[in-house]
């Protein structure tokens, strides 16, 4: 089906030098980072992009209504990529439903129809009208396919866009049904995708590079007509109609109705298969041979494993709607064997359909830049002891929405160059981009990268330059593996009984397992909060091989109380405690404030990160240790307790932190940590204790995974609830930071009405400005991930407020007029953040700090100025779930200690969410924006 598949004809912007397309030199006078080239005909256009637009503008001016659209073969060499016709050849199209769920809704999506056509016009229908269908379906489709390569082993399966690839990953990883043998479909380039080799080959003259928009090309009198189901939209309407006239009304039209829609996909096959054979017809016009060598490619296999058996055992029927919590525990168990390989498998594919997939298909991936602008800061070079050349280029373009990106020691984002490119990529298709993993050196304020790349061997120096920067693999996953393996062998060594361990309970959702029955209660409120602090040290004191959750809204305290509690389980209790996030900057903030607590720094260790700075050990207030030596700090301090704080990886491997040596594991920021790496670091520890916020910004995974085993340990052991359940752990009530106008919204928004102001907080005041969350609509169209509309409201915002008198009496500043880092302003989009750091400094008020919601969580300022740039849905990249998240939204307003402003395009209300989840969102947002009097 054409859900999913391309809209728009569209060009990758990718640079060149002028006259040198993908090329590049460095130029005598070079221009800042975020400087176009000064020679581009258009700023910001590549010369190359330019011409292709052209081309294409030129071809849909010049096509007649009613005839077939004008073509161009541009780059026929595109078309060798196409393999040898086999009679085993199949085309195959998925129908599906994305509001297809069961039970409680949890999860979405049904795939009803797996159909394909052979070449002798043969039509075979996979249906399936439950998830215990579509896993049969899966498991028939696939057994199919075997049986045919055995029969035909050249044969290939043709389908057009990603759609059908990433459905057959997904579902094989939801059932845990044949994820080996789609792997190997993959490895052998047994799936062909026609749709990159269209748009590598040939420009055609319509807006839409759809299949039904090409089918006038090639289908001749067999086009379809306008009656019945006729695109992916009918499908859907048809089928869900068709299933209930077969359940509560008339059956038979129910079964023609599903006869309708099997015609409709029988059709697609169809087309499928004709537009290859014309494809084949061009490449034959121009004497191009077909067949071109496929690669191999070495990715992570899922290796058979009878632990992971054992456990599904265990779980039983993944699809029972009544699977208990014993069931679910040994579930999520069997996906954690196998969470890191399905992490580096999916990554690796996507990295290698980024290859070969035109760019629109994944700019909007995150942490993928799109190149628009490339300088040479140091041509190719070799100094000192290194052994290979290298260059560093300065990159300026568009960041995909929620990257993130930083400078690090190790090699970690791949740069990719267009075909041809300036060496050969043995793991990418033929015609197919090919990449090179690269340092970022430096970050800049508008966005532009500088990059440090290196020579391969056997390459000479090259000129050309990068389209795109795209996401690094994830690491590997080290230690943490054999770690996941001995904690889940326990669970089959215990059965029928289950060990007690504090991540059995965690995914069993059983309250914590304390000596005495119940979590200390909290006394009345002091100035400090020792009533909380001290609940939680003596719940922790309590607990019995369990966990302990503590959930921290902003400007709770979350970190304070963190390291108060620990400073004084190891003054008072000499326990040993280790803490684990998933950065090393959020362990090491957590590490300071212990020792900011009274904890002697001396008990207070890490090993440096790789690569960190020479200086770092001297900024911080803990102990930094020598490499790996986290086991001997241990010894040395077992007698009077301590705190070591580190990676997954140093937390699950035994020769730095022996097995369950610790009395307590903190997980800091542990609503982005997922569930198994919590597994893998809890084996250290006897005690967990879960600190962060599932409300805030969430954990991101690049697998699909059986069991949501990627989730955060703190936003599953909380799931259903906004607000952490009393009877698991403590949920901090009152924000030190936000006045109560402003904690009042976010409260409604977040955390179910139940997150108030401390009293402290309603002690700040800015003359003549009233505190809370300001909307501020600011009407514009066309707008997508900037709107200088919008830059220009911010600007007049800040221009407003600058030099009003601000007293906080916290910071003992009393009638101080405000200042420019009194103020940031939040967005979600790094072009909008351009566009308005831009503004800021036109206006003259450049040091008005500007980010992403990512670089602010944690921050906080006077006055927070939240731009959302897009337009209208239909405007937004990535979906409006991404642009109006609660998370995000939440994290964003929640930076203000005295008043929030929300820049925001009233169209964005203006569309129907097509999932219930959708419409929770679109409620809350406005909600937000709207609010009742």
């Amino acid at each position: 089906a054409e859900a999913g598949s391309p809209g728009t004809a569209s060009t990758p912007a990718t640079s060149a030098a002028p006259g040198t397309p993908g090329t590049a030199s460095a130029p005598a006078a070079p221009a800042p980072p975020g400087q176009p080239s000064p020679t581009s005909e258009i700023p910001g256009i590549a010369d190359s992009t330019l011409a292709a637009l052209r081309s294409q503008a030129r071809l849909q001016v010049s096509a007649v209504p009613g005839a077939p659209p004008p073509i161009e073969v541009y780059n026929p060499s595109a078309l060798a990529v196409l393999p040898e016709p086999n009679p085993g050849d199949i085309f195959f199209d998925f129908e599906g439903d994305p509001l297809y769920t069961e039970g409680a809704g949890e999860s979405w999506g049904l795939d009803y129809l797996f159909g394909l056509v052979e070449p002798d016009d043969t039509f075979r229908a996979f249906w399936a009208h439950s998830w215990a269908e579509e896993r049969v379906a899966l498991r028939g489709f696939l057994d199919y396919l075997g049986a045919r390569r055995a029969e035909f082993p050249g044969m290939h399966v043709y389908h057009y866009a990603s759609y059908e690839r990433t459905h057959l990953l997904n579902i094989a990883a939801r059932h845990g049904v044949g994820e080996d043998e789609v792997d190997q479909l993959l490895r052998d380039n047994v799936l062909v995708d026609l749709y990159p080799v269209v748009k590598k080959a040939i420009r055609v003259g319509s807006h839409s590079y759809s299949i039904k928009k090409l089918e006038p090309l090639y289908m001749g009198d067999d086009i379809r007509d306008a009656e019945g189901v006729t695109n992916a939209a009918d499908s859907i309407t048809a089928y869900v109609v068709a299933r209930e006239e077969q359940v509560t009304g008339d059956a038979a039209e129910g079964q023609r109705m599903l006869d309708s829609i099997a015609d409709y996909n029988r059709y697609d096959c169809v087309s499928t298969l004709r537009l290859r054979d014309w494809l084949l017809a061009r490449a034959a016009e121009r004497g191009i041979p077909i067949g071109a060598m496929q690669p191999e490619r070495d990715v992570t296999e899922l290796e058979p494993s009878p632990l992971r058996e054992a456990l599904l055992e265990l779980a039983g029927d993944p699809l029972d709607q009544g699977r208990d919590a014993e069931h679910t525990a040994a579930a999520f168990a069997a996906a954690a064997i196998d969470y890191h390989r399905r992490e580096q498998k999916s990554f690796w594919w996507g990295h290698f359909a980024r290859l070969a997939q035109p760019i629109e298909v994944w700019r909007d991936t995150r942490d993928v830049l799109e190149v628009h602008d490339v300088r040479v800061e140091r041509d190719w070079y070799r100094e000192g002891g290194q052994r290979v050349d290298r260059r560093e280029l300065w990159l300026r373009g568009q960041w995909a929405p929620g990257s993130s990106v930083k400078p690090g020691d190790q090699a970690g984002p791949f740069l990719l160059y267009d075909y041809p490119g300036p060496f050969l990529d043995p793991t990418a298709d033929a015609g197919s981009r090919c990449a090179k993993p690269v340092k970022i050196l430096a970050v800049d304020d508008d966005g532009s990268v500088l990059v440090e790349e290196t020579l391969g061997k056997d390459v000479e120096p090259y000129t050309h330059r990068p389209m795109a920067l795209a996401p690094a693999s994830p690491p590997k996953a080290g230690s943490q593996k054999p770690a996941i393996d001995e904690w889940a062998q326990a669970i089959v060594d215990a059965q029928p009984g289950w060990p007690d361990d504090p991540m059995v309970d965690i995914l069993r959702r059983v309250p914590p397992r304390t000596r005495s029955g119940a979590l200390a209660p909290v006394a009345p409120s002091d100035e400090h909060g020792r009533d909380r602090i001290d609940a939680v040290v003596a719940s922790l004191l309590d607990l019995d091989n369990s966990y302990l959750a503590v959930q921290g809204p902003p400007g709770t305290g979350k970190t304070y109380l963190g390291a108060h509690v620990i400073a004084a389980l190891v003054r008072k209790h000499r326990w040993k405690i280790g803490v684990v996030a998933q950065s090393h900057a959020v362990v090491e903030t957590l590490l300071d404030a212990i020792v900011k607590a009274g904890l002697d720094p001396s008990l207070v260790g890490k090993v440096a990160q790789a690569g960190s700075s020479p200086g770092a050990a001297e900024d911080a207030a803990f102990t930094v240790l020598a490499k790996d030596g986290q086991l001997l700090f241990g010894l040395d301090n077992a007698a009077t307790g301590f705190v070591v704080g580190g990676t997954a990886w140093d937390l699950s491997n035994p020769a730095r932190i022996p097995r369950r040596s610790l009395d307590l594991l903190v997980v800091d920021e542990a609503g982005q940590f997922s569930l198994a790496s919590t597994i893998a670091a809890s084996v250290g520890a006897r005690n967990l204790m879960l600190l962060g916020d599932p409300q805030q910004l969430p954990q991101v995974s690049q697998g699909t995974h059986p069991e949501p085993i990627d989730q955060s340990a703190l936003g599953w052991v909380s799931a259903g609830h906004d607000v952490l359940p009393g009877e698991l752990g403590y949920f901090l009530a009152e924000s030190r930071r936000m006045h109560p106008a402003v904690t009042a919204p976010v409260s409604r928004l977040s955390y179910e009405g139940k997150l108030r102001s401390h009293p402290v907080a309603a002690t700040r005041s800015l003359e003549g400005v009233e505190p809370g969350l300001h909307i501020v609509s600011v009407r514009h169209v066309g707008n997508s991930v900037e709107s200088p509309e919008e830059a220009a409201e911010v600007v007049a915002l800040v221009r407003s407020l600058l030099g009003t008198l601000w007293t906080d009496p916290t910071e003992d500043r009393f009638d101080e007029p405000i200042a420019e880092d009194d103020m940031i302003v939040v967005t979600p989009y790094n072009a909008q953040l351009g566009t308005v750091r831009a503004a800021l400094a036109a206006a003259g008020y450049s040091h008005v700090r500007v980010g992403t919601v990512d670089k602010f969580q944690g921050k906080e300022a006077a006055i927070a100025i939240v731009t959302l740039a897009a337009s209208s849905a239909d405007d937004v990249p990535r979906g409006m779930s991404f642009l109006i998240m609660k998370n995000r939204l939440n994290v964003a307003i929640s930076r203000a200690k005295w008043a929030a402003y929300l820049v925001y395009s009233p169209a964005l209300t203006d569309y129907l969410p097509v999932t219930p989840a959708g419409v929770a969102e679109l409620s809350a947002f406005i909600t937000l924006v709207e609010p009742v009097a």
